[in-house]
């Protein structure tokens, strides 16, 4: 698979300036290099296009996110000091619709789970966690991140109903 670059990517929307997936492709590069403020305003180049998107909302809501998931002052991706509970509330608001969008879109409904951990509400992150798990439960860094808030192994958190994978034979 070719490694799609910037460039690319800008050449491309140069040539269509409708192509949402080159458009949500840039944004997420630039969100990647922890650019929030400049991927926010690529994203809402998509939202004019597609304003039904989930993944502009999924990506608006991590560059939100960022500075509290990574730990990094503000002041170092944003240029400026931001208000935390600002941030959480932006980002919760993307992702809430993000969710809303596509109810299978587990990287919402995880990072939601990471920022209520990160605020101390672990009853709400549990109840993220627990909704991720049941669209996907093979996703080992969210049982993880459910056993460390916990305390207690997975198995006694998760409902009955959540598939875990096949039975080893013995």
């Amino acid at each position: 698979m070719e490694l799609i670059t910037r460039e690319t990517l800008e050449v491309l929307i140069k040539k269509n300036p409708d192509d949402i997936d080159a458009r949500l492709n840039l944004a997420e590069i630039i969100r990647k290099d922890r650019s929030p403020e400049e991927a926010l305003i690529m994203y809402d180049t998509v939202i004019e296009l597609d304003p039904d998107n989930p993944q502009v909302y999924l990506g608006k809501g991590l560059c939100w996110a960022m500075s509290l998931l990574d730990n990094i002052p503000t002041k170092e991706i944003w240029e400026m000091e931001l208000d935390e509970q600002e941030m959480i509330d932006k980002a919760m608001e993307f992702l809430e619709q993000a969710a809303e969008l596509d109810p299978e879109l587990t990287e919402a409904y995880n990072t939601m789970g990471r920022l209520f951990a990160i605020i101390a509400q672990e009853e709400d992150a549990v109840d993220m966690f627990k909704q991720s798990l049941q669209i996907d439960a093979t996703q080992l860094d969210v049982l993880e991140d459910l056993r460390e808030i916990t305390g207690k192994p997975v198995w006694k958190i998760l409902d009955k109903g959540t598939w875990m994978g096949e039975e080893e034979e013995e």
